[in-house]
């Protein structure tokens, strides 16, 4: 089992998983990077504001990898997880061009007591930290 920390620029959709209204996760990206191949059942998600600290977990409990993507999948995609991924028309929009993503299934979302400090100086929306 690994531990994944994921940072979302949305403290509302934190939210929305941690009372489980969203229960599907999409990444979308144009080239292969985490957490394309890099997540699995059973991992544990760390969620992290992009402003802020750990509020929270959540487990996987299942995960699906699409590669080579075309619009026509992109938009079956969308008719499938539009609603468990509490996600708008803008997002499907601005990832209309990638060939990657991954689909992932949540369960068990727990928020913490109090916040976790994690000193993230980089860009990366994903960060496997252990295995």
């Amino acid at each position: 089992m690994k531990q994944h920390i994921a940072v979302f620029d949305s403290l509302s959709t934190i939210n929305h998983i941690l009372k489980a209204e969203k229960t599907v996760e999409v990444r979308f990206s144009l080239s292969k990077r985490p957490p394309f191949q890099a997540i699995n059942r059973g991992d544990d998600i760390m969620m992290k504001y992009s402003h802020g600290d750990i509020i929270g977990k959540v487990s996987v409990e299942n995960v699906l990898y699409y590669d080579h993507l075309t619009p026509e999948q992109i938009a079956t995609l969308r008719k499938e997880y539009e609603k468990d991924a509490l996600l708008e028309t803008e997002y499907w929009q601005k990832k209309a061009k990638s060939q990657f993503v991954t689909i992932i299934f949540l369960c068990q979302p727990e928020r913490f007591i109090a916040p976790v400090k994690y000193a993230k100086k980089d860009r990366r929306s994903w960060v496997t930290v252990s295995s």
